[in-house]
């Protein structure tokens, strides 16, 4: 028996196993090595700052020069193994689920397409199933960020005027902000232990984090520390204004509701016309169980339901985008 002799499911499915398993296998490669990494990088900075830097978050290291085949993956599937707090599902369910997704759609395409675009259709599902779980988990981490902001920007401005340095007001809020904005401000403690500049360490935070908040925040300090100035008063001035952001964003999220009840009542009404029918007159949807064509006149219908809903939650989810 030949591949061409295979059914086009078994095919799709089989393309979709493998897909998953060489992932899988890039992703653990890729994972190992940081671990290795950061434990040279601990190694070889103990000495010098055994005491202050014992208790401290690694510090993540720029690599410099093409980035290895499982970071530009984890890159295409919107995973980052070295911030594994912003992907709150494990990632091998993740994998799993999304090769499930890519098999569902593999079979969906081969009752309409035929064999060769369920296999390239099935794949292309599946990374945009895992794209999708991952990206979803990083838009809930920065959108908890930007909800703390507002709190923890007056913090520091509370500490400044009470006379602590801006170092030390940034140690308080990694040790009295909740989480998530406690683990990024210990990463620029950690930072500021081994020599990196405040002004870095703060657009490190930016780039992490990809918020335009804590952008303004580091260039405020940049230009401060360079011009001098009231920092109290600009920070306070600040802090309003990233607190009327989040209310704006509070605000439409709530005018967004009607848009997602839209949504889901186009959702649910084919599903419960086709219940109703099914019930009131059972021989009306025997032509997709009985006729040649009826699988696929389904599967298109179904297909295009799906289509459907994700292109509306798609739309409601960049109108109300952080980034």
């Amino acid at each position: 028996m030949t591949i061409g002799d295979l059914p086009p499911a078994t095919v799709a499915l089989a393309a979709l196993v493998l897909v998953a398993l060489g992932s899988a296998g890039l992703l653990v490669l890729e994972i190992r090595n940081q671990r290795l990494a950061r434990r040279l990088t601990e190694a070889v900075g103990q000495p010098r700052r055994r005491r202050g830097t014992a208790t401290l978050p690694g510090i993540q290291l720029a690599q410099r020069g093409p980035a290895p085949l499982a970071t530009r993956l984890g890159r295409l599937i919107a995973f980052n193994p070295s911030r594994p707090q912003e992907h709150p599902a494990p990632w091998p369910l993740v994998l799993i689920l999304g090769a499930a997704a890519g098999a569902a759609a593999g079979l969906l395409l081969a009752a309409i397409l035929g064999r060769d675009a369920a296999i390239a259709g099935g794949i292309g599902a599946g990374v945009l199933a895992t794209r999708a779980i991952f990206a979803y988990g990083t838009s809930r981490y920065r959108e908890a960020l930007f909800k703390q902001m507002p709190d923890a920007l007056g913090m520091i401005v509370r500490a400044l005027r009470a006379g602590i340095p801006v170092t030390e007001s940034l140690r308080t809020i990694a040790r009295e902000c909740p989480e998530p904005t406690r683990r990024e401000f210990a990463q620029v403690n950690a930072e500021q232990a081994i020599g990196v500049p405040l002004e870095t360490s703060l657009l490190n935070l930016h780039a992490r984090t990809g918020l335009r908040e804590y952008g303004f925040f580091a260039v405020t300090i940049a230009l401060q520390q360079q011009t001098g100035g009231s920092l109290t008063e600009t920070l306070d001035n600040l802090a309003d204004v990233v607190r009327k952001r989040v209310q704006t964003a509070a605000r439409g999220r709530a005018l967004a509701g009607q848009a997602r009840m839209s949504a889901l009542i186009l959702t649910v009404v084919p599903v419960i016309a086709l219940a109703a029918l099914t019930v009131l007159n059972p021989g009306y949807i025997d032509f997709y169980f009985t006729h040649e064509k009826g699988p696929t006149i389904a599967a298109i219908a179904f297909g295009l339901l799906g289509l459907g809903v994700l292109t509306m939650r798609g739309m409601i989810r960049r109108s109300l985008a952080l980034t």
